[in-house]
């Protein structure tokens, strides 16, 4: 039987989605949304499952609001230095998130003489972060984990404008992955990305906020170092669509409580900061 471009079409979309439930880690997880005031909400995230415990007990939560009078300056922490080798990456949605994972080894960085493998990359919008009570049209997660399983984030905030010339890579691809018709509750949708040049997510890091807190998704897992970035990045109308087009809605975690935490700001000579110190 010979089959129509259409239906081919249609088989390898649905290939595409039942592969992610053999591949992926979110298959038959416990259901959670970002609607605040509903049941599976982020006020309830605590309760949906017993792994997910910390995001209603833990009293080191993230994201929270960095307010900039009151951070501690503290010339002594890390440069973020970092190199990043160009490497083959996948788009995945699992209903709440976009991320991007890549093959093999592709940069580290040093945290504290810790060394950190850069894992993957994924994005909220709005903003996870807010600076002084200020929230973004996007931030970006770069994900590094440690050999011992210790995590280390680099939130990048960004706000319109022109266009950043990373996600050029990312327009057909995330133009595919919003014609996914996935189950969520059950499958995720993947994406080949091909070879993806990370050259300009590293470049010089200058100022950024550091403070110790959690993953911003269930389990919110704690004791993940933290440094987000000083400067606001820029990114187009049409990039931040294109991010936003594959998911139901927003994907922002509400800012938690310090609990009497410190949150400590590396301002090198030459910095650029985006905001009044």
């Amino acid at each position: 039987m010979v089959m129509s471009p259409r239906a081919a079409a249609i088989v390898l979309l649905v290939a595409a989605c039942s592969l992610a439930v053999a591949l992926g880690d979110g298959g038959g997880a416990t259901l959670f949304s970002y609607s605040v005031g509903t049941t599976t909400g982020p006020e309830n995230w605590g309760k949906l499952s017993p792994s997910y415990k910390a995001c209603g007990q833990g009293k080191q939560q993230s994201p929270i609001d960095i307010v900039t009078k009151t951070v501690v300056p503290n010339p002594n922490l890390d440069t973020l230095a970092r190199t990043y080798d160009a490497a083959n990456g996948t788009l995945i949605n699992d209903g709440h998130d976009i991320s991007l994972g890549f093959e093999g080894k592709v940069g580290t960085i040093t945290v504290n003489g810790k060394v950190y493998n850069f894992e993957k990359l994924h994005w909220h919008s709005p903003s996870d972060h807010t600076i002084n009570g200020q929230r973004f049209p996007l931030e970006l997660h770069l994900v590094h984990k440690s050999a011992d399983g210790a995590v280390a984030v680099i939130g990048i905030l960004y706000k319109i404008g022109a266009p950043d010339s990373f996600y050029y890579q990312l327009k057909r691809q995330l133009g595919e992955m919003a014609g996914d018709k996935c189950n969520f509750a059950e499958e995720e949708s993947h994406v080949e990305a091909g070879v993806m040049h990370l050259r300009s997510l590293q470049k010089r890091t200058g100022s950024y906020f550091r403070y110790m807190g959690s993953l911003t998704v269930p389990p919110c897992t704690e004791n993940v170092v933290w440094s987000v970035l000083g400067k606001v990045r820029q990114i187009s109308q049409e990039q931040l669509q294109l991010l936003r087009a594959p998911l139901p809605g927003s994907d922002a975690r509400p800012t938690q409580p310090l609990n009497g935490r410190t949150v400590q700001f590396y301002n090198p000579p030459n910095s650029t900061v985006s905001f009044n110190m």
